[in-house]
């Protein structure tokens, strides 16, 4: 089988213009990867938090920085406690209630729930469960990719990446939330990441896999600065994650554009030697003579 993808790179060249219009559209899953990848660094932000005083103040008019909280407040170097307050015989407590400082972050998950404090652990699950999807995805999904194509396993991933990405930023229950991250997981950051990365070294010629593998990581790393640059700009939670979920519709067109191999396993199955009448698609893009080669 090696031979013959060594016989076809050496007929449509290791990088021509097939490869090189797979390649542009393989490499955009790295970069809705990444935008998954870290979306709760800003999603579920922790601000600046405080104690609510209950009596002294209400939840709907409190600010963060009231200096006259400082005599029911503990400070720590210079600045509030975020989980303590002194009850009335000057000892310090467990709070319940608490005030944000809202100049960065309106809205966030840490927010929603108060996952702070004694509840910190909720947002750390929430990742958790998250990269969980990732190991599930790159366990079965590689397995199915190699049984019914790439190409397949990597669409599929492309649109249910979109449908889950945009969706679960509507989720208001946090164990149904944490199901939607689970599932993100696996077809966000692992099912289109991991066969796009690989339909993508299957593809290009051996002196340039090198190049194209730092690329796609590299695009990876350009997903997460856009999870820096959206959170600037944008400050409402469930905005916020919708716009990270639309990313995945870079992912798209690869339904009508994608390639035609799957990978080397299947390469003469969709293009058997006796087929000698067969057009290829890698051919007619590169250029090439279309019948030359019997697995082009």
């Amino acid at each position: 089988m090696d031979s013959d993808i060594d016989n076809l790179m050496g007929h449509i060249g290791e990088f021509g213009k097939y490869q090189m219009r797979q390649f542009l559209l393989h490499i955009l899953a790295g970069g809705t990867a990444g935008v998954h990848m870290l979306s709760l660094v800003t999603v579920a932000a922790t601000p600046d938090h405080r104690c609510l005083v209950d009596g002294v103040e209400s939840a709907f008019n409190a600010t963060y920085n009231d200096p006259d909280m400082r005599q029911y407040i503990p400070v720590v170097d210079g600045e509030f406690d975020s989980c303590h307050l002194y009850d009335s015989n000057n000892d310090t407590i467990t709070c319940n209630q608490w005030v944000y400082d809202n100049q960065y972050y309106r809205s966030s998950r840490v927010i929603d729930w108060n996952m702070i404090c004694d509840h910190r652990w909720m947002a750390a699950v929430s990742q958790s469960v998250f990269m969980f999807g990732v190991f599930t995805g790159a366990v079965v999904l590689g397995s199915l990719a190699d049984r019914f194509g790439r190409k397949t396993i990597f669409c599929l991933s492309g649109l249910l990446q979109l449908i889950l990405g945009v969706s679960v930023a509507f989720f208001s229950e946090y164990y149904s939330f944490l199901f939607m991250r689970y599932l993100l997981g696996i077809f966000g950051s692992a099912g289109a990441y991991i066969t796009g990365f690989v339909l993508t070294m299957e593809l290009v010629g051996p002196s340039k896999r090198t190049i194209c593998g730092i690329s796609f990581q590299a695009s990876f790393a350009l997903g997460v600065m856009l999870v820096a640059l959206w959170g600037a700009l944008i400050g409402d939670r469930v905005m916020l994650q919708v716009v990270y979920g639309l990313h995945s519709l870079l992912i798209i067109p690869h339904f009508w554009f994608g390639c035609h191999l799957s990978n080397h396993s299947l390469l003469p199955k969709l293009y058997p030697p006796q087929d000698n009448g067969r057009i290829s698609p890698v051919a007619v893009v590169s250029g090439q003579n279309p019948r030359s080669c019997q697995y082009c």
